[in-house]
């Protein structure tokens, strides 16, 4: 059984950002800057592992292409190592993949500098950046599907439309020869990587995806039906290195960060994993859970426990990443003011947007003078399309008959999954 808390310093955020740069591929190159001040992203997921900002230069035969920024704030440090590799005055293309500020927060820096750049986009991108920083772009050059920029000798950059991973105006470019693919927000993940191109250690890998799943189900998680769609369309550009705007770049391990995503998307759930996310504030409902997860473990079922109690708070950011491909879910809350518990009510708020893909769920439930949390967690997820297969209440402390008798009934179909 995992038990999972969460404990947040209220140190000031004075961590020195960190910057690297490394060609990934001939003539690619990666400007990395390592983000480990930031303890909440986009002020919501909780992220003590930190995260990257990723951007890319392209030095082709007849063009210099800068692909991306980074966050405001990090100005100076991107300007510096940007100039590492080539002098901003000879950057002819500004390619922006994702229009968001963690990715764009430099580019008026940047235009300042490299006066003859045109800037490439998704065509609604003009106006979200201008209306952004309160700039003019000059030079602009809307993107659309199959576009080419011509980098000299055969060099070329290909875009893709990947609307709404995330925002509207997304898009991917393909780098030929070489087959470089940029992804934008995609195939990124939360955590400060070691490397900036994956080693090709299997183990290494595999701790690595548990934080791109996490960045998935919070990041792009209420957009999975769009990310089929883009999968499709990579599936016939068949790329060699994934090369996201957050993490590390992926070289070795390509079509297996394909597969997470399309099952991540599609629903594909493991029958072997529980999770189990709970309120308690007087210890009825933590008593029940905690059985619970006893007898799922004892079933041979790898338990993952997120608690909101007087002593602890679950990082609902790694909750929501187990969540997403778990079989199982667990929901336990006391009824609070002839409603939820209201932290309870929010994390299955965001269970419903970023991760119900029809897990089997069990609800549980205690109440001192009346009951109602039950019926309503129920009727919720069932509405955003989980399975609810059995359900628990009690006044006061619930007996271990009916803990027991709910645990078969959630196991019972299991293998539909």
């Amino acid at each position: 059984m995992h038990r999972h808390g969460c404990s947040y310093s209220h140190a000031p955020l004075s961590l020195e950002p960190r910057l690297r740069v490394q060609e990934i591929a001939p003539g690619v190159y990666m400007i990395r800057v390592e983000d480990e001040a930031t303890r909440f992203f986009e002020a919501l997921w909780e992220i003590p592992e930190g995260i990257t900002y990723n951007a890319y230069v392209v030095t082709g035969p007849e063009r210099v292409v800068l692909l991306d920024t980074v966050r405001r704030g990090f100005e100076e440090e991107f300007l510096s190592a940007l100039s590492s590799i080539v002098d901003p005055r000879d950057i002819d293309a500004v390619v922006v993949h994702h229009a968001e500020p963690d990715h764009s927060g430099a580019l008026p820096a940047v235009l300042e500098r490299a006066r003859r750049a045109t800037v490439y986009a998704h065509p609604m991108a003009r106006g979200m950046l201008e209306a952004l920083y309160g700039i003019r772009i000059e030079s602009f050059k809307p993107v659309k599907d199959g576009m080419e920029l011509g980098l000299g000798g055969g060099h070329r950059l290909v875009f893709l439309e990947t609307a709404w991973l995330h925002w509207p105006e997304t898009v991917m470019s393909l780098l030929e020869p070489g087959r470089v693919l940029f992804t934008g927000d995609a195939f990124g993940a939360y955590t400060v990587p070691g490397v900036l191109v994956d080693s090709g250690d299997p183990e290494a890998f595999k701790y690595y995806t548990y934080f791109m799943r996490k960045y998935f189900a919070t990041i792009i998680g209420a957009y999975r039906r769009w990310v089929t769609k883009a999968l499709d369309r990579l599936e016939t550009v068949k790329p060699k290195v994934l090369a996201p705007l957050h993490g590390m770049a992926i070289e070795r391990h390509v079509q297996e960060a394909i597969g997470l995503y399309r099952g991540w998307a599609s629903g594909r759930l493991d029958t072997g994993r529980a999770v189990v996310v709970y309120s308690s504030m007087y210890g009825a409902v933590e008593e029940a859970v905690q059985r619970i997860a006893g007898m799922l473990e004892a079933r041979g079922l790898d338990v993952s426990v997120y608690g909101f109690t007087g002593a602890d708070r679950a990082n609902i950011a790694d909750l929501l990443g187990e969540v997403l491909d778990a079989g199982y879910l667990v929901v336990g809350a006391a009824t609070y003011e002839a409603s939820v518990f209201p932290l309870i009510w929010h994390v299955l708020d965001m269970i419903c947007s970023k991760a119900s893909a029809g897990q089997r769920v069990l609800v549980v439930s205690s109440y001192a003078w009346g009951g109602a949390a039950a019926r309503r967690i129920a009727e919720k997820l069932q509405g955003c399309g989980l399975d609810v297969a059995a359900v628990v209440e009690s006044k006061g402390r619930i007996p271990g008959s009916a803990l027991e008798e709910a645990v078969e009934k959630l196991l019972s179909t299991g293998a539909g999954l």
